[in-house]
């Protein structure tokens, strides 16, 4: 995305077979510029608007390669360090004050506007993306397209990252060879290569990697480059090769990218494809006569504006975003209006204030350099203090801890008092499945009474969070409680879920794993407790209404959320019977609501609602609850137990908190300690019903 800052950058001329020269400035790539900004903001507003608008990201990454190219190229005649000395520091000097401005902003908007504890990981990436690391951090850290990302004010700076690493690799890669045209073609064209066939590797295996790395991205920028050498050497002077009719087709083929490229399947490679070659006819058609590239002036000016603003737009609309997120909500028409305006007179007045006077004012290098040196220091020190000394000091909201620490269930070790039960009982995400990584029952455990048997829960992350409720239950019942879980794995052995545009294929492994130990170790009159989050495995809508956004496949085949039911009961059913050959039961937990919101956005005072619309609730649980019935049917040994009662009010709309401000929830669909602990009741009743305890037990 650093592309953009180039907005009066010259790109090429038709110099045939020259290695340098005369620049002439183009401004459809300015347009062009603000056409893929305006796409990532509508993106970046409401995905559902504009499906692919992340693509444009990788339209600047196509025109940074280009750009750089010429930069480079208009150096040649130099000596060596004189051209890198030259290139490094217009590239200082046009990004680094605005990026500066930004971070030192949103860090200040982030303590005071974040609650505390939730504001510590942004610091984190706001620190990296001082050194343009921030890319590298987040791979590990987050799924660009999972909703928490949706919340980190600087996830936006990942682009940087990409770019910066291309700034600091490319020239001196292009200086080993020379600058001359002909000797360019084969490094450049190997690069790509490489690249490519490393991007296309990761987004099958690693998809994070190849979406944040810079080697995954290595070729788009790189493929730019590749292209004004080209024009360069007179390789692409036909006629055909351009004017308006490529130009057009490069205009559709990135409108095609901007309104169906996917986010989730086969991104970047092959998905990126058509934003690539887009961007690339569009380059080599240049303008037509007079410099027109569009039907209309209007239309031209708005455009070059929008890629004049184009980087301090970037920088700055992601925050306000946000930050909007985290205060009133980004919902309605008026509160994307005020994004927009705020975003834009944030970027217009880092523009006049901060980029253009750098860059039309500039100092001697030495002077420029210290400065820089002394702004970055000192941002990475106000930082690092607002992230730890004084953390909290800054904060203006009303609710400093929307949900405490005491609340959060998986913040415990053990996750019950007194037991073996432990975050080591739940097998991590991704991590292998085997007799090393299995949970070991005699640890993770919650012992009882002799003869009253013993309840076996698994499931995911909505398992563990039954655990208090459980602990309160097994206390008066005497039975054994063992535990086993996988974050973000549905306890179906035949049905494969995707996360992070990858196969979760581990999952699979635990739940057959574990269905098949507690089929051979449980006696009868036992249970098996299979609880997991089927709001978002099953159901047809999510908390707004919009269509399941879940990836489930069986066989490689993309399935719908009415096959994944049907699988699901069909599964259910198989291992039902499997128990009940050794009379073994088997509970079925229907998922607790889930809110619109995470519960950080749900204040004490109530002031803003955090529940979806009752009929939304209802159609959810509703769905939820026939599914479990149709895998209960004609099956003595299996149970369905129903929390949603318990959390809905006489409109039916979710209580998210008690009168008296405690939360139930720890997140948007994640049980409190107090919430899991108000199920033990009716849950317990239950059991004493279905006849699964005695009475006397209670």
């Amino acid at each position: 995305m650093v592309a953009a800052i180039a907005s009066s950058n010259p790109v090429a001329s038709p110099g045939k077979g020259s290695a340098s020269g005369r620049f002439a400035y183009r401004p459809d790539i300015d347009a062009l510029r603000g056409a893929a900004m305006l796409a990532v903001l509508v993106f970046h507003l409401n995905k559902r608007w504009l499906p692919g608008g992340f693509t444009g990201v990788d339209v600047f990454f196509v025109i940074s390669g280009y750009v750089v190219m010429g930069s480079l190229l208009s150096q040649a005649s130099k000596p060596l360090w004189p051209r890198l000395g030259t290139f490094y520091l217009r590239r200082v000097r046009r990004l680094l004050p605005n990026l500066l401005a930004c971070l030192l902003v949103t860090s200040l908007a982030v303590a005071m506007l974040i609650p505390p504890f939730e504001a510590g990981p942004y610091f984190n990436v706001a620190l990296k993306a001082l050194f343009g690391w921030s890319n590298n951090y987040l791979m590990g850290q987050i799924d660009y397209f999972n909703p928490d990302a949706d919340l980190n004010p600087f996830l936006h700076t990942w682009s940087l990252g990409v770019e910066q690493q291309f700034y600091l690799v490319f020239p001196v890669l292009m200086l080993g060879i020379g600058y001359g045209v002909r000797r360019s073609v084969p490094l450049l064209t190997a690069l790509i290569v490489l690249s490519f066939g490393a991007s296309w590797w990761w987004t099958q295996n690693a998809p994070m990697a190849a979406f944040f790395l810079m080697p995954s991205r290595l070729w788009e920028l790189t493929i730019g480059s590749l292209l004004l050498v080209g024009q360069r050497r007179g390789l692409l002077g036909a006629g055909w090769l351009k004017g308006r009719w490529l130009r057009l087709a490069g205009g559709a083929l990135l409108l095609w990218a901007v309104v169906m490229t996917s986010e989730r399947e086969g991104f970047p490679l092959p998905g990126v494809l058509p934003a690539v070659l887009g961007t690339l006819l569009v380059l080599q058609a240049g303008p037509g006569e007079g410099g027109r590239f569009l039907p209309g002036r209007w239309l031209e000016r708005g455009l070059l504006t929008a890629g004049l603003l184009s980087y301090s737009l970037y920088l700055w609309h992601w925050p306000v975003i946000v930050l909007m997120r985290w205060t009133w909500g980004m919902e309605t028409w008026w509160q994307y209006g005020l994004a927009v305006v705020g975003s834009v007179v944030l970027a217009v007045a880092a523009y006049g204030l901060v980029e253009q006077p750098v860059r039309r004012y500039p100092l001697q290098w030495w002077w420029e350099s210290g400065l820089a040196l002394l702004a970055v220091l000192g941002l990475w020190l106000g930082i690092d203090a607002l992230h730890h000394p004084f953390r909290g000091k800054l904060f203006v909201g009303a609710d400093p801890d929307p949900v405490p620490l005491h609340e959060r269930i998986n913040n415990f070790n053990p996750m019950i008092p007194g037991t073996g039960i432990t975050p080591l009982c739940t097998v991590p995400v991704g991590k292998p499945y085997d007799v090393t990584t299995r949970p070991n029952y005699d640890l993770c455990q919650k012992p009882g009474r002799p003869g009253a048997g013993e309840i076996f829960l698994l499931g995911d992350s909505h398992a563990q969070h039954l655990l208090p409720m459980l602990d309160l239950v097994t206390s008066r019942s005497g039975q054994r409680l063992t535990f086993a879980a996988m974050g973000g794995c549905f306890p179906d052995p035949l049905v494969q879920i995707n996360w992070g545009m990858q196969e979760y294929g581990p999952c699979q492994e635990f739940v057959s794993g574990e269905m098949e130990r507690s089929a051979q170790r449980l006696k009868p009159g036992d249970i098996v407790m299979l609880s997991s989050w089927l709001n978002y495995y099953i159901a047809d809508i999510d908390p707004r209404g919009q269509p399941n956004g879940a990836l489930m496949e069986s066989g490689g085949r993309r399935l719908s959320p009415v096959q994944v039911r049907e699988m699901h009961v069909a599964s259910l059913r198989r291992f039902a019977k499997q128990l009940a050959t050794r009379n073994i039961q088997l509970l079925l937990f229907v998922d607790t609501p889930v809110l619109a919101r995470e519960m950080m956005f749900c204040p004490r005072d109530f002031s803003r609602t955090c529940s979806p619309d009752a009929e939304k609730t209802f159609r959810m649980q509703q769905t939820i609850r026939e599914t479990l019935n149709a895998a209960a049917s004609g099956l003595p040994n299996v149970h369905v137990f129903d929390p949603t009662p318990t959390f809905l009010d006489s409109m039916g709309r979710v209580i998210y908190r008690k009168a008296d401000g405690t939360p139930l929830f720890a997140d948007s669909n994640h049980l409190s300690v107090t919430g899991s602990r108000s199920l033990a009741e009716p849950f317990e009743r239950f059991l004493v019903e279905s006849g699964l305890i005695p009475a006397s037990a209670r």
